[in-house]
């Protein structure tokens, strides 16, 4: 929380993940003023600085911009929060007879980790330098921290003759008790045969089977997948999320 006096007025998440720092969460009240934002940032990097990390990443709606801006982030993308029915009535397409759908598994880490390297290549979701990171990533995706993970409505698809590198994947956990798609991914190769749809669609439909009316997902504007969604009946919910890189002189 955020405070002036006694009066809180607003809210923010800082943390550190290997050499960079990231806040994320900041909401302020309207009467709070822009000064306020500016003291957020400043104060961030100065603890980004004594903590030694390279960069700051952070995740602000768009209203604070100027003040990102003015101390030297450099946007890397614009995401936005979507929101669906579970309950749809497309139904599931057939595969190519070479593609096998299962239930992911904890083994399944440093292969998804390849493929979302992959899959985001060379665009505006490519945020780790290297595999290593993406591995972490889904690791901690998959240990809860960032919500209680769905094993029943998360998948991987394998190709019958490719043993070490998956052709998608889709996963699935609670944020606020609320289900949300984290990374559907599809690897270059496997693209435009309907797997995304086909792993999107299985997700949601488990998710009915088990009681979830709606489910949620964050998406980074203009990429192909925002279309995807809106054919499946998500509409966006809430602002628009700024998400800029700075970094940091130690």
């Amino acid at each position: 929380m955020l405070w002036r006096d006694d009066t809180p007025v607003g809210r923010l998440r800082f943390y550190a993940n290997g050499d960079t720092a990231l806040l994320d969460g900041l909401v302020l009240l309207p009467e709070a003023g822009g000064s306020v934002a500016a003291q957020v940032v400043s104060e961030a990097l100065v603890r980004s600085a004594a903590l030694n990390k390279r960069h700051l990443n952070a995740t602000y709606p768009a209203a604070y911009i100027a003040s990102f801006a003015a101390a030297g982030f450099q946007e890397l993308r614009r995401r936005t929060g979507m929101i669906a029915s579970t309950q749809i009535s497309l139904p599931l397409s057939p595969l190519p007879s070479s593609l096998r759908v299962r239930q992911l598994s904890h083994d399944d880490i440093d292969q998804i980790g390849t493929l979302l390297q992959r899959a985001y290549s060379g665009g505006p979701d490519n945020l780790h330098p290297d595999l290593a990171g993406w591995r972490a990533e889904v690791r901690a995706i998959l240990d809860g921290r960032f919500g209680p993970i769905i094993p029943e409505c998360s998948f991987v698809a394998e190709h019958t003759l490719d043993h070490f590198h998956l052709a998608g994947s889709i996963m699935a956990h609670l944020e606020r008790n609320v289900p949300r798609i984290h990374h559907l991914a599809v690897a270059p190769s496997f693209r435009h045969v309907g797997l995304g749809q086909y792993l999107e669609l299985k997700t949601m439909q488990r998710l009915q089977e088990l009681g979830h009316s709606t489910v949620i997902l964050y998406v980074t504007l203009g990429v192909p997948a925002f279309n995807l969604y809106h054919r499946l009946g998500f509409i966006e919910a809430g602002p628009t999320y700024i998400e800029p890189e700075r970094k940091i002189n130690v």
